[in-house]
């Protein structure tokens, strides 16, 4: 990763040079000139159109659409005739008004009528391509079934990440406030692209892709595809998630955003926290965390009772470990945080364009936390804590982006880097064991260190007189997950010792102790795709045929330490009692628990990807797109420690797909699709690696003898598409999984284990509801002029049918699968006066977190529901020229966030106390936030 960094530094050094060039011609050459900017599509099919001719009417002054179908001309302020020609198709006229210095953005799809429908012509002032107009028709014209939205709409919502974002979205939601839940299927079963480049899991415990590391400001528009494609992947179930970063606009552009955020339950509140260090503030990882080296299993013991030699050894490698515990309480200030891009085009000879965008982010969020964490075993309930946790991320990263565009040619070149860190502080007290009556005081500190790197050369040509397009990527991508000081001090008392000690035995999650681990993928992706256009009477069709390549290579150790000796008399201060001073042969001594069998793992994938397709449309009328996709996978898990193989996992599948499109009108669509998909284990799912969380005082283990699920999926779905990027259609969707995959508790092991298993099979059904409605209607003047709803309803329902001898609750829905999905946003918006509201509003249904048992085979470890919450945020802006101020209110409501057993059965939680409570196992508090921020661009 080191590498990475310095690749990455010095991409950046090598064309700082370019971008200063780019600044002053820019600046030098800056005229009181406008822009006319824009893209020509088919409106038939959305398809962008190359070598489209622009002129302006009664003059000389005229340019051609280029391989994107965009254009540009720098013309003096004034009115113009736009004319917009291309063979075979109907002449476009456009009246623009252009002023000093702007830029006056078209989009206008042609078509083959005789007659001009007016109402596909679209004129917009805004410079950005990344229009609602363009999504729209995109969405309207698109051969599948698909949801998105752009960043002018994401600029209306209090949003921060892409995990914010993707909960407007219909049909999904977000867990914890980073996993994507779409149509009601876990995480594991969605997948995801960065501009082109297909993302591999972040997580060390789970498969998913954490949204939240992708800041919403560098985003030029989101696209979830819901239907198999060919030239997709086919490992998803929910939706795939197209992720695309800023577009390069038509003039110099730079946009600084500064916020500041108030937050309930923290903000000017003592805020708990272990020592940091220099860097540590901007996610520079100090060396004085890491585990000392030493010589391998010099820190392990053969026996219970080490000798006095032993125990020398011991203490002396022990005093090289960063024994400062200190910690201290800061004023919780409000979160901060800070936003710059700058894009620019640099004017070369001939046809040819070149723009590049830079953009960099930061914050730094802090929370507090009052949490309740119970925890139960086949007898009842075994313990019960109070939490204070300190909760701080830090959100470093940026992009930098190339982009070549010519007639025939496009070269991009794409980088993103994100850099979060969570440095977590719990403080728990409670009764650690009932039966014992054991009282325990705990504090935690965990850092969690998280690098995405993602680069991507793209080049899409066309040969010859339009004989081929060749379309061909490679990207590289790197996740870094650290650990590197995982922390935690225990002390108990007991009737027969009333006095606090500190806990010392044999396992980190209930003793004292120190883990550390260190996650580093590298994932290596390339792709070839040629496609061929032919057009017959009647008939329009494209031929592609293509081939992708991925390798991934995963390497994971994870080492455990616990306190051995004897500590003496304690004072409650972790600072003291595990100090440098009581580190002694005859004092405190760490000892190595790490076991060689299930602590290290290794893990690569080999993926051979085939596809071909044929995309039709017949008559204007029908399009239709079909093909095959084979996939190839051989995915191994090995420990290199003890020259292991886990698992081994080696399959082909055959994934067909079909999507029909009937444009019963020019308004009207009606859609169907069939797509077969797979969903393979990840790699922490197939190792026995075991890890501690503290926040559910649980345990995440593997299971070596996962299988691939398969997936059957149809859909189908009514359009209804107004003018003015309007949109009303209600869909349904039906799966069939065999062997789904799904999260839940190991009643085996006495203490709270989670483990992956698969089932027999599931169903999933649903409808799926969505309206984008202007109130113009009400009164075409006025308030209701700027006033828009947006709406989406999404209804699931899940039944599975289970293997031979399982204990499961036969009637309950699959991990993960929420009953119901509502997004609703109201949305103000006045061009003349500046002025914007917007209240929007997200709840979803209870959904299984973790699996469990029929409450008859073990009353207190049945299904874990996560209990529904109702999210409403409202945001009021004003913009004054390039000025904008936004002030938001998130989570208005604040609900908290509750895990419970149903335990009497009623679909609800019910409480924890009365005749008629829920056994709550988790609950944490939430609180609303309050932001400032101030955005200028120039």
């Amino acid at each position: 990763m080191k590498n990475t960094q310095k690749n990455f530094c010095a991409t950046i050094r090598r064309l700082s040079l370019l971008i200063v060039f780019g600044l002053m011609s820019c600046f030098l050459f800056a005229q009181k000139n406008g822009i006319i900017s824009g893209k020509i599509i088919d409106k038939v099919n959305g398809e962008t159109l190359i070598g489209a001719t622009i002129q302006l009417d009664s003059s000389t002054i005229g340019t051609v659409t280029d391989i994107e179908g965009n254009f540009k001309l720098s013309v003096a302020p004034g009115s113009y005739l736009v004319n917009i020609l291309y063979f075979g198709y109907e002449t476009g006229k456009v009246s623009v008004e252009v002023k000093p210095n702007e830029v006056v953005n078209l989009e206008y799809a042609m078509g083959e009528a005789k007659a001009l429908d007016l109402k596909e012509i679209v004129v917009l002032g805004s410079a950005e391509k990344s229009s609602e107009v363009v999504m729209y028709i995109a969405l309207k014209k698109a051969p599948y079934i698909a949801n998105g939205i752009t960043a002018s709409e994401i600029r209306k919502t209090p949003d921060r990440t892409v995990g914010d974002i993707l909960k407007r979205v219909t049909g999904a939601s977000i867990q914890e406030g980073k996993f994507a839940i779409i149509r009601g299927m876990n995480d594991r079963y969605n997948a995801g692209y960065l501009d082109g480049a297909y993302l591999s899991s972040t997580e060390s415990d789970r498969k998913a892709f954490a949204f939240d590391v992708v800041p919403a400001n560098l985003i030029d528009n989101l696209l979830i595809v819901k239907a198999g494609s060919p030239d997709l992947t086919g490992d998803f179930g929910g939706g795939v998630i197209l992720i695309n970063t800023k577009a390069i606009p038509d003039r110099l552009s730079q946009s600084i955003t500064l916020g500041a955020q108030y937050h309930s339950l923290t903000t000017f509140n003592n805020f708990k926290e272990y020592k940091t260090y220099s860097g540590e503030d901007f996610n520079f990882l100090s060396n004085s965390r890491n585990i000392p080296d030493f010589p391998e299993g010099s820190l392990k013991v053969a026996t219970t009772f080490p000798t006095k030699v032993d125990k020398e050894r011991l203490a002396e490698i022990s005093k090289n470990f960063n024994n400062d515990w200190s910690s201290s309480f800061v004023n919780a200030v409000p979160n901060a945080r800070f936003a710059y891009s700058i894009g620019f085009p640099v004017q070369l000879s001939g046809a040819g364009k070149l723009g590049v965008m830079f953009a960099v982010n930061y914050a730094d969020t802090r929370r507090i936390s009052d949490n309740t964490i119970n925890t139960f075993d086949g007898s009842g309930q075994v313990s019960g804590f109070h939490d204070a946790s300190y909760l701080r991320n830090i959100n470093t990263g940026g992009i930098f982006n190339i982009n070549y565009v010519a007639s025939r040619t496009q070269i991009n070149f794409r980088n993103l880097l994100n850099v979060s860190s969570d440095n977590n502080t719990i403080e728990r007290t409670g009764t650690g064991s009932y039966a014992d009556a054991l009282t325990v005081i705990n504090s935690a500190n965990l850092l969690n260190y998280n690098k995405l790197y993602n680069g991507i050369l793209s080049i899409k040509q066309v040969i010859g007189d339009s004989l081929f397009t060749l379309n061909a990527s490679g990207s590289y991508s790197n996740v870094h997950r650290k650990i590197p000081d995982y922390r935690i001090v225990s002390y108990t008392i007991t009737p027969d010792f009333p006095n606090y000690r500190l806990a010392l035995g044999d396992f980190f999650n209930s003793s004292t102790g120190r883990f550390a681990s260190d996650l580093n993928e590298n994932l290596y992706s390339g792709s070839i795709e040629l496609s061929k256009r032919f057009r017959s009477e009647g008939i329009r069709t494209e031929v592609k045929a293509g081939y992708f390549r991925q390798d991934r290579k995963r390497d994971f150790s994870g080492r455990s330490f616990v306190y051995n000796g004897n500590p003496g008399e304690t004072v409650l201060d972790p600072a003291l009692d595990l100090g440098a001073n009581n580190i002694d042969a005859t004092k405190l001594f760490l000892v190595e628990k790490s076991s060689d069998d299930i602590a290290f793992y290794n893990g690569t994938s080999a993926l051979n990807a085939y596809f071909l397709m044929a995309d039709q449309n017949i008559a204007n009328k029908l399009r239709i797109l079909y093909g095959l996709r084979l996939e190839d996978v051989d995915i191994k898990v090995e420990n290199h420690k003890i020259n292991s193989t886990i698992a081994n996992i080696n399959k082909s599948s055959l994934l067909p797909s079909a999507n029909l499109t009937y444009f019963l009108t020019d308004k009207i669509n009606i859609r169907a699709c069939y797509f077969s998909s797979v969903n393979r284990p990840e790699f922490r799912e197939l190792a026995p690696f075991s890890f501690f969380v503290f926040d559910k005082n649980a345990e995440i283990r593997g299971n070596s003898a996962l299988k691939v699920a398969d997936l059957n999926n149809f859909d189908v779905k009514f359009e209804i598409y107004p003018e003015g990027g309007q949109l009303l259609s209600i869909g349904g969707f039906y799966k069939h999984l065999k062997n789904p995959i799904e999260l839940g508790l190991d009643v085996t092991q006495p203490f709270t284990t989670f483990t992956f298993q698969n089932e027999k099979a599931a169903t999933i059904y649903g409808l799926e509801f969505e309206m984008k409605k202007r109130l113009s209607f009400i009164a075409n003047t006025g308030f209701f002029h700027d006033l828009s709803v947006y709406t989406n309803v999404t209804l699931i329902k899940s039944k599975l049918d289970f293997k031979e001898g399982s204990q499961a609750k036969t009637d309950r829905p699959l991990q993960g699968q929420s009953p119901f999905i509502i997004n609703a946003r109201l949305q103000y918006d006045n061009i003349d006066n500046g002025w914007s509201c917007n209240v929007s509003l997200n709840r979803v249904g209870r959904r299984i977190g973790f699996v469990g048992v029929d409450p008859k085979f073990g009353d207190t470890r049945q299904d874990i529901y996560e209990a529904p919450r109702t999210v409403l945020d409202l945001q009021v802006g004003k913009t004054f020229n390039n000025l904008s101020i936004k002030a938001t209110i998130g989570d208005l409501f604040h609900n908290d966030l509750i895990y419970y057993q149903d335990a009497d059965q009623d679909g609800k939680y019910s409480g924890a106390t009365g005749p008629d409570a829920d056994r709550l196992m988790y609950f944490f508090t939430t609180g609303y936030t309050t932001t400032l921020s101030l955005g200028y661009t120039f």
